[in-house]
């Protein structure tokens, strides 16, 4: 039997949402118990003291589908995922129906890290398309998609679709509009990126549905949930009345403090805190999900509201919940992070160039996933 005792730490609560000093019990891959624990003779004891010990961390927004045949700019799962302090990401529309039935041989059962998918209502990563990997009919399959559920419905989440000039060219809402039908028919919910018209953002948010996800939320262009005077969009805040998630998925574009800043001042919502890693990013702007997390505690979310957007809130939006994730409770899976929260200054940029200095730095010391752990070996 193989049992660890993660002594001493600050361990977040999800149902009370605090943290509070406890040991976790760890056997057989499994949590055992949480609370004042006596360690047994045979136990491994994990000096928590000093750090805190959370849900494993879940990145709902990255790329990492790896294809021999195809040049991209994806991410090896394990880079972005357990080397980094995480233990479950989702790859957020890199596969569409043309590529998906790959992804386990490339990505689920080469990589430690738990891994979800997104799939493309159109065709990204395919040589030689021009104008967008949804820009043409023929680019779009919505039987395809619809199908691929059948054959991996137990790791596929959701459907994705990118509402901007750049992935739907003059065919955006329509683009949308078949994602929209694709997601309604597998029973999942819609994951919509939106960056530069076409489409207007107004109309394609329109369009979604309680428990669907608008990504890239608070980007600085144009044209994006805030208007020009800086109000909060009407057609973003009865979304989220109704009940769409919002994720943040900083990106290389897509993240701005000045536009997260002001839509938190109107009361609009964090619910996920994603990174959108992929090479492009990885050594400047983004680098990892714990300074994206850095970056929001920054702006005004508590330590608590933070690891909540990366636990807790996004297992649940993401249907990951049923396999263990965003909790700490006896007879789960032990998918846990434990990371410290260290008082010193950092220099960040969003990714429009913005510049500013953090006073306290989320820095995850080692993961679990299924209780086998993973120390972080990549930079953060």
């Amino acid at each position: 039997m193989n049992v660890n005792i993660l002594k001493g730490g600050q361990v977040y609560d999800a149902e009370a949402h605090r943290f509070a000093v406890a040991d976790v019990l760890i056997e057989d891959g499994r949590i055992v118990r949480i609370g004042k624990i006596d360690a047994p003779p045979t136990a491994t004891i994990v000096d928590t003291h000093g750090a805190y010990v959370a849900p494993g961390f879940i990145d709902s927004h990255v790329h990492v589908f790896s294809h021999p045949l195809f040049h991209h700019s994806r991410l090896a799962a394990d880079r972005v995922g357990v080397q980094q302090g995480v233990a479950c990401v989702v790859d957020a529309g890199s596969s569409g129906a043309v590529t998906i039935d790959a992804f386990p041989t490339f990505v689920r059962d080469t990589q430690r890290t738990a891994t979800y998918a997104f799939i493309n209502i159109g065709s990204p990563g395919l040589p030689n398309l021009g104008g967008g990997h949804s820009s043409r009919p023929e680019l779009l399959d919505l039987p395809g998609v619809v199908k691929a559920f059948g054959r991996h419905g137990d790791w596929l989440l959701g459907v994705k679709v990118l509402a901007s000039a750049s992935h739907t060219g003059a065919y955006g809402e329509q683009a949308v509009r078949m994602a929209r039908k694709a997601a309604e028919l597998v029973g999942r919910p819609l994951m919509l990126h939106i960056g530069n018209a076409p489409p207007v953002v107004d109309d394609v948010l329109d369009l979604l549905r309680p428990g669907d996800i608008v990504t890239h939320a608070y980007h600085g262009k144009v044209g994006g949930v805030l208007t020009h005077g800086g109000k909060v969009l009407p057609a973003f805040r009865a979304a989220v009345e109704r009940g769409v998630w919002v994720d943040i998925a900083h990106g290389r574009a897509s993240f701005s403090f000045s536009t997260c800043a002001r839509a938190l001042e109107q009361g609009m919502p964090v619910h996920s805190i994603s990174s959108d890693l992929h090479a492009g990013n990885v050594n400047r702007y983004v680098v990892s999900l714990s300074r994206t997390m850095s970056k929001l505690l920054a702006l005004g979310l508590s330590l608590a509201d933070t690891v909540r957007a990366v636990t807790a809130t996004p297992a649940k939006m993401l249907g990951v919940d049923a396999h263990g994730f965003g909790r700490l409770q006896p007879g789960d899976p032990a998918h846990v992070t434990v990371f410290e929260v260290r008082d010193e200054p950092r220099e960040v940029e969003d990714a429009e160039g913005d510049r500013r200095t953090l006073e306290q730095w989320i820095e995850p010391r080692y993961v679990y996933v299924g209780g086998e752990r993973h120390d972080v070996s990549a930079p953060l």
